[in-house]
């Protein structure tokens, strides 16, 4: 057997991950290259292999033969169905969803990579997003048609790998919580979340203020080990900000960190305290009731609805409603808007679409 030589990404494991298929053999588009693998996850473009029972090769479907493509198409339509049928018998407390819809394009063209999303809680109907990396420290505002509305400066702080957005009510004030989380090279020890006073509006120009100061800087480390996250979340009964790790193998994991003291000096430690079944979560938002998370990935997004009187490690454990999301192009966002209930998206790719998953009649 030939050794296959397709343009791929290849990861060591610690882990064995659980596959979605048994092992294969997977031909290139050219028919001379081979590799027995087993199939991890897919989307439209992309497939993720386990290879030798301990490598995860991340490969273009494109650059697979005709078969491996049709046995892909047939697994993402096997997993829409199932999607659909999980869709169809609710969990007690979940919502039931609608057809997604574009509902515009963002227009500020220095929105290059939209890597995260909140809903605008002082200009409601509105969002806030920002890049991911390669930009000053600077918050985006837009309506829900994605027309600009603006940004504002984060004074003080610089954007090294911003990764994720929450909106939120702070002792009596609406708020955002910037995450500068990304860590892909894996050598950052502590990272850094800022908490802002969500800016408003000029009620006369319509203009937003050029800076917004930094009310209070978490520097944080994981108990465990140096991680990567674009997924953050908090939520607001409990002020406890959850972090889901971004993975290859598909097995994320959550971290839960109490919202601390202020004290600019001192690290505060993020502890786990559950494991998703999920490959690469890309984005995380709360309800403003505290009773549900969605976490999102390239392909579809996952929901984990909490009882009354449960912590997040309980509900987080149980098996989560899958939520078939639009396609996007490297779909990094997710957030519930103003109702707690409807999901808005974006991707990092322009144009920029904004997209809504509405709540079903």
């Amino acid at each position: 057997m030939h050794r296959i030589i397709i343009p791929s990404v290849v990861i060591a494991m610690v882990c064995l991950p659980q596959t979605l298929a048994p092992a294969r053999t997977w031909t290139d588009a050219t028919g001379t290259m081979q590799v027995e693998a087993e199939l991890v996850d897919a989307t439209a473009e992309k497939v993720w292999l386990l290879r030798d029972g301990r490598r995860i090769i991340v490969a273009q479907l494109d650059a697979f033969g005709e078969a491996d493509r049709k046995f892909v198409a047939e697994h993402l339509k096997q997993e829409k169905a199932r999607i659909a049928a999980e869709a169809a018998a609710l969990p007690a407390g979940a919502v039931p969803y609608g057809a997604a819809r574009r509902l515009g394009e963002l227009e500020n063209t220095r929105i290059t990579e939209s890597s995260g999303l909140a809903c605008a809680r002082q200009t409601p109907g509105a969002f806030w997003t920002h890049n991911d990396s390669g930009d000053d420290a600077r918050l985006y505002l837009f309506d829900s048609r994605g027309a600009d509305l603006g940004s504002c400066q984060v004074a003080g702080v610089d954007a090294y790998d911003w990764e994720d957005l929450a909106s939120f009510r702070f002792k009596g004030r609406n708020c955002l919580l910037v995450c500068d989380t990304g860590n892909n090279s894996l050598n950052a020890a502590v990272q850094m979340i800022y908490l802002v006073e969500e800016p408003s509006r000029d009620p006369q120009t319509g203009r937003l203020p050029e800076q917004v100061r930094v009310r209070q800087t978490i520097h944080f480390s994981y108990e465990d080990d140096f991680r990567n996250c674009e997924a953050v979340a908090v939520d607001p009964t409990s002020r406890t900000i959850l972090l889901v790790t971004k993975e290859y193998g598909p097995q994320c994991s959550v971290y839960a960190l109490p919202w601390p003291e202020d004290n600019p000096t001192k690290a505060f430690v993020a502890r786990k305290i559950a494991t998703l079944h999920l490959i690469m979560a890309t984005g995380m938002d709360i309800s403003p009731d505290g009773r549900r998370a969605i976490v999102s990935t390239y392909r579809d997004a996952l929901e984990y609805t909490r009882g009354e009187k449960e912590d997040w490690r309980a509900a987080l454990a149980r098996r989560p409603r899958r939520i078939a999301l639009p396609k996007r192009q490297q779909g990094e966002t997710i957030c519930y808007g103003l109702d707690g209930k409807t999901l808005y998206l974006t991707s990092e790719k322009r144009p920029t679409p904004l997209l809504q998953v509405p709540v079903s009649e």
